[in-house]
């Protein structure tokens, strides 16, 4: 079985939002017909719900109904901006609260992709991951640092923010992504470069690695270049950190358009093909792992 993680599909056709993007994002029927391709059993959608995402907000209902035409394929996430309709620094949790146990009782299994272009250890956040730790919702994260313009939760080098909520929050399952937070699996990150696909050696020290060892709670989505590129440029190293936190990755792809070329299966199946993964390891980071963490039953 394969699950595919980290997926955006609208039930209708979307108007190009970058004037540098090849196509608009995906409708359902191209998703499935990429998914028939790969042989992806189940995919995560993401509504994307922040005004800072590079695409049409998308409502949560108009997910589930996705999921209600194709419910043996998908999988609903739901979102909501975490800034709400009043003041962000004097939200509570209990603001939240009620409407992601809502989103839980139609079937969502976790929140995001979120994407709001705040500090992750800001007031609204913290309300907002500690409602989602009660409710009992992963959270899929994306990660940029304040100096970059783009969409995203804002941290530094270090990810001393995201420490801060893994740590005062240990019911919430985290789940991060993006190129700010796949670039701290290297102990040699800076700023210039932590939003950017690096290349060469991944060295000892990594922020993303001690991490992973000292929180139970956080989970790392390989979607996207970010993912692959920071599984891919020092495979000596891969091999090792794959082995080590086998139970804590989960296979993401994110088509974003027909023309994205994402090539996680094919390499993770010549990996375990080529004896570089262990077999127990391949299931977990291709669906068990999501099975588990999601809770979704699945044999």
């Amino acid at each position: 079985m394969i699950i595919d993680i980290h997926e955006h599909a609208y039930l209708f056709e979307q108007i190009n939002y970058l004037p540098n993007a090849s196509d608009s994002f995906l409708t359902v029927e191209k998703l499935l017909s990429i998914m028939d391709a790969k042989g992806i059993d189940k995919a995560v959608l993401l509504p994307l719900a922040n005004a800072e995402s590079p695409a049409p907000v998308q409502n949560v209902g108009e997910l589930l109904q996705i999921c209600k035409l194709y419910p043996e394929r998908f999988i609903p996430f739901c979102n909501i901006d975490p800034r709400l309709p009043k003041d962000p620094d004097k939200i509570t949790a209990d603001d939240f609260i009620f409407i992601l146990n809502r989103f839980k009782d139609c079937g969502c299994k976790g929140i995001g992709e979120i994407t709001a272009r705040v500090y992750i250890d800001s007031p609204c956040m913290m309300s907002f991951f500690k409602a989602a730790g009660e409710v009992g919702l992963p959270a899929l994260i994306h990660m940029i640092t304040p100096d970059f313009d783009s969409y995203g939760l804002m941290d530094e080098v270090g990810l001393k923010r995201l420490e801060c909520v893994i740590r005062n929050f240990p019911k919430l399952k985290m789940i991060g992504h993006s190129p700010a937070f796949w670039n701290e699996i290297s102990g040699d990150v800076t700023p210039e470069i932590k939003n950017e696909y690096p290349t060469g050696s991944v060295k000892q020290g990594g922020t993303l690695v001690r991490l992973l060892r000292e929180y139970q709670n956080l989970y790392c989505d390989m979607s996207a270049g970010s993912g692959l590129n920071a599984l891919q440029r020092d495979p000596d190293y891969t091999w090792k950190f794959i082995e080590e936190f086998q139970d804590r990755l989960m296979l993401g792809l994110d088509h974003c358009s027909v023309t994205d070329d994402i090539q996680h299966i094919e390499w993770l199946t010549n990996a375990r093909k080529d004896g570089n993964i262990k077999g127990q390891a391949y299931e977990k980071l291709m669906w068990k792992n999501a099975n588990k963490i999601l809770g979704l039953g699945l044999e």
